[in-house]
């Protein structure tokens, strides 16, 4: 491939195969990078998605590439396992930046914690991100606190729980099972839905019930549900300390059952007070 005028080269590399609000920061990467004057993008993307199937082949200014080369750039960027891909691949003189998700990165048993070996300006999501990988990571690593972008949705609250349940339907369920047994106007996403339904029944709620994984790096719902529901109860999930102030923007309880219904029936007491 001909170098193009610009002066600075980065490859991209993703395997898209469910959509996670980290594709989504990947994808905000890229779009600010492609961005930059002097800048050419590059990005070979396997995707086969079926929920926002054109994440990736429809930012401006970036080159889709066939086959994986980043031999071809000056600047690598790398996120999650995308090191499987470019370790063989790697080029001596290459500058890499690794973008680290979640706190699992620093956890010695996942395999996650092996690429943290390989030299790197480690871009973390969160500070807790940041202190979970300092004490092995080879290189230096910043925190660039998540932005984000949430639509204004406009719609009136007729429901008394909405419940975000993918990362944990059984969980959801209990809660919403529960929710009906006590009479609350309730809906429950226990899969994968369009990021518009969910923004849409978050603005519908006078209490949101989001619920991440059991650990994670920032954890976007929690932000969104702010924006648009009236209340919002999350369980602690460590990558959601730096922007959960108690009794203030959010409910924060831990992950139990009967802990959310309690934060729950706390955020509707508010809520009609």
């Amino acid at each position: 491939m001909a170098r193009s005028n610009k002066n600075v080269r980065f490859s991209f590399h993703r395997e898209y195969k469910h959509y996670t609000g980290g594709h989504q920061k990947f994808r905000d990467y890229l779009e600010h990078t492609a961005a930059l004057p002097n800048v050419e993008c590059l990005l070979y993307a396997n995707s086969s998605c079926r929920i926002m199937p054109n994440l990736f082949t429809s930012v401006p200014g970036v080159v889709l590439q066939q086959q994986y080369q980043p031999e071809a750039a000056d600047v690598v960027f790398l996120a999650g396992v995308d090191w499987r891909a470019y370790l063989p691949r790697k080029r001596e003189g290459q500058k890499v930046v690794n973008l680290i998700q979640h706190v699992r990165h620093g956890d010695p048993a996942h395999p996650l914690y092996q690429f943290l070996k390989n030299e790197a300006l480690r871009i973390c999501v969160s500070e807790e991100v940041r202190q979970a990988i300092l004490p092995y990571a080879n290189g230096e690593c910043v925190t660039v606190t998540m932005g984000h972008s949430i639509p204004d949705v406009a719609s009136e609250k007729n429901l008394d729980l909405y419940v975000l349940g993918k990362k944990n339907p059984l969980f959801a369920k209990s809660i919403q099972q529960w929710a009906e047994k006590v009479g609350l106007t309730v809906h429950a996403d226990l899969g994968l839905v369009e990021r518009s339904a969910v923004f849409n029944n978050l603005a519908r709620a006078k209490v949101a019930l989001v619920l991440p994984n059991p650990t994670e790096g920032f954890f976007l719902p929690g932000i969104e549900a702010m924006a648009l529901s009236e209340r919002v109860v999350v369980p602690d999930c460590v990558g959601n300390r730096g922007y959960c102030k108690q009794n203030l923007n959010i409910d924060l309880c831990e992950y139990e059952v009967r802990a959310c219904i309690d934060a729950i029936g706390h955020a509707l007491e508010r809520v009609h007070s």
